[in-house]
């Protein structure tokens, strides 16, 4: 059974910036639209991002740790640390390819940028930190979606009082 709660893909804001002239930063807003994840598909994904961070001295210490006589991992524990340990790191192209399917940018004269796989090379080999805003704009619509309490926390201005 084939259930549509909603559509294939989402747009979520993009900010890239950059040093503009005279060292001021410069903001340039658009909005990328990313492929909707199945499930299965995310848990990779996300597997993929954290072996980024997994340094082979991080690594050895998890197997040592799997190893020992008095690990108290539950199966289901053991099997996601394992899952981890396998999984290969991505790059910022690598998960662009997996999540990306169109953006709504516009040039210095307003005209609109199409998106192209070429366009897409072409900006993020030219303007250094663009893929990665891009990425940035996928991350965090994921994260204010699975954790919304620590979103809406963080985005509200503190008390002048403290109270």
């Amino acid at each position: 059974m084939a259930v549509v709660l909603a559509s294939v893909a989402f747009w979520a804001p993009v900010t890239y910036r950059l040093i503009g002239d005279d060292g001021k930063p410069e903001v340039i807003e658009g909005r990328a639209r990313y492929k909707r994840l199945k499930t299965s598909e995310r848990k990779a994904l996300d597997r993929s991002i954290r072996a980024n961070n997994l340094m082979p001295d991080v690594r050895a210490a998890i197997r040592k740790r799997l190893d020992a006589d008095d690990c108290n991992f539950t199966a289901k524990e053991r099997a996601e640390v394992q899952a981890d340990l396998a999984a290969e790191p991505i790059t910022d192209e690598q998960f662009l390819q997996a999540v990306l399917v169109d953006w709504d940018f516009k040039d210095k004269t307003g005209a609109a940028i199409a998106y192209t796989p070429a366009a897409k090379a072409e900006l993020c080999e030219d303007w250094d930190g663009f893929e990665a805003a891009l990425v940035r704009g996928y991350t965090d619509a994921q994260e204010a979606v699975l954790k919304p309490q620590e979103t809406e926390k963080n985005s509200v201005a503190p008390s002048g009082t403290g109270s």
